[in-house]
This record gives structure tokens, C-alpha cells and sequence, in this order.
């Protein structure tokens, strides 16, 4: 990314959503719902512990969503 952070992105096929994005930064994964207009919705979180119950997303995360051409 520009700011010099690096994550992992997999992008995967979703029974509810037109596209699953899977965005990695070293024990954490956010895992989002991309809708036909091209909106995230934020699913789930995980840490190293295992699923969050209360994800909370990085101020960084609007860079990749940016980088990617999807709302946010």
C-alpha cells in the first residue's frame, strides 16, 4: 500500500454476497462482503485467539478498499 503496510488480500466467490474479501495483516483477518454495487460490508474478525466478537478496522483499512474501487 502506499503508506508502506503490507497485507494479504484473497478474494473469493460468497453464497450472499457477489464477492468475499479476505484482508490479512499479520495475526489479524477481516472478512468482508462485497455487494453487486461494489460496497464492503464488514462480516467477521479474527486474531491469533480466534474469531472477534466486536471487530474493530483499521484506520488503514479505507486504503485498500480505495486501492481495490470499492465503498467503504
Amino acid at each position: 500500500m502506499l503508506n508502506g503496510l503490507q497485507v494479504r488480500i484473497e478474494i473469493t466467490s460468497d453464497a450472499d454476497y457477489a464477492a468475499r474479501l479476505d484482508v490479512h495483516h499479520g495475526a489479524r483477518r477481516w472478512v468482508y462482503g462485497i455487494d453487486s454495487n461494489e460496497i464492503a460490508t464488514l462480516i467477521d474478525g479474527f486474531d491469533d485467539e480466534g474469531r472477534v466478537d466486536d471487530p474493530r478496522e483499521p484506520e488503514w483499512m479505507r486504503e485498500v478498499f480505495v486501492q481495490l474501487g470499492v465503498d467503504w
